[in-house]
């Protein structure tokens, strides 16, 4: 993270902490450079599964769809 009173990309982290929604992350940083102390939200960015054709076509595939595509002694596997 780029330092927002000096610039430097040196910092570390000092604390963090999942947010009540599970779906944020809260860091309490510090800057290396300039002891500056600023807090950085990240969100988890979640990529959509895809299957990609015999022709080379990319489909986007729904989670509950997910085990059609599977061969079914994979699906009965423990």
């Amino acid at each position: 993270m780029r330092c927002p009173y000096c610039g430097s990309l040196d910092d570390r982290v000092i604390e963090s902490r999942a947010m009540a929604n599970g779906e944020n992350i809260r860091r309490r940083r510090e800057c290396l450079s300039c002891g500056y102390r600023f807090t950085s939200y990240e969100r988890i960015e979640e990529k959509p599964l895809m299957v990609i054709k015999r022709d080379g076509r990319r489909q986007q595939v729904h989670r509950g769809d997910a085990g059609s595509y599977w061969p079914p002694k994979s699906r009965t596997r423990p």
